[in-house]
């Protein structure tokens, strides 16, 4: 794809304005579990959109940018200015695409029990600490619509790892896996859906305090 770019009319010095100029829209989606969303039935994140432009011939300065398309508005953006040859602008949030992260299905683990002693200071208090620990697998459901009449070509999803949610699997298998991190580099055609269904492990920990039990006082008859 190529643009045009231009600058506003109330703009004397016109330096930086150049026709056909190459440039491509990418969508992102990080995404990540934790302890109080891993087990949401149903989860709805963000996906985030810029556009790269490439093969300038003059620099383009920190700006405001606004995109016409058949004349008409479209986004109002902004640029930090550009590096070498190419200029991004900053990310923002999608319409093109819609995201729905539903749980498919949960295996409990066998819940294991620790104690250990309480701090001094709360010894007056407390009995003991019990720790409670589980490892769960769970299965979960990405779908994303792409919600133009054009196909969307740039879209990476990347699932981001963490200490108590692991990546175990995924169909279809991610395309670039360097953990913490694993990336998916997709196409959607016009109006249609691509699904990615995701096995994590989530380590479940929970410390209890045993206060402990109140001694009843015996008086003589």
């Amino acid at each position: 794809m190529k643009a045009n770019l231009g600058s506003r009319k109330s703009v004397r010095l016109q330096w930086f304005e150049q026709e056909k100029v190459p440039f491509s829209l990418k969508y992102s989606l990080g995404h990540s579990y934790y302890s109080t969303t891993v087990m949401t039935n149903e989860l709805r994140p963000q996906i985030f959109q810029q556009y790269v432009f490439s093969g300038l011939e003059t620099p383009i300065p920190s700006t405001n940018i606004i995109l016409f398309e058949e004349g008409l508005p479209q986004s109002y953006l902004k640029t930090t200015g550009s590096i070498g040859k190419k200029f991004s602008t900053l990310e923002t949030v999608s319409s093109d695409l819609t995201v729905i992260d539903r749980i498919i299905k949960v295996d409990q683990g066998d819940e294991k029990i620790t104690k250990k002693p309480v701090s001094p200071h709360e010894a007056n208090k407390y009995k003991e600490l019990q720790i409670h620990e589980r490892q769960d697998k769970i299965s979960r459901k990405i779908t994303i619509k792409n919600e133009t009449i054009r196909p969307i070509k740039e879209l990476e999803v990347t699932f981001i790892e963490n200490k108590e949610i692991r990546f175990l699997k995924s169909n279809p298998p991610a395309h670039e896996s360097d953990p913490p991190e694993y990336t998916w580099k997709l196409e959607i055609p016009a109006e249609e859906s691509v699904i990615i269904e995701l096995t994590i492990e989530y380590y479940f920990k929970h410390v209890y305090k045993i206060e402990k039990e109140e001694k009843k006082t015996r008086f003589p008859a």
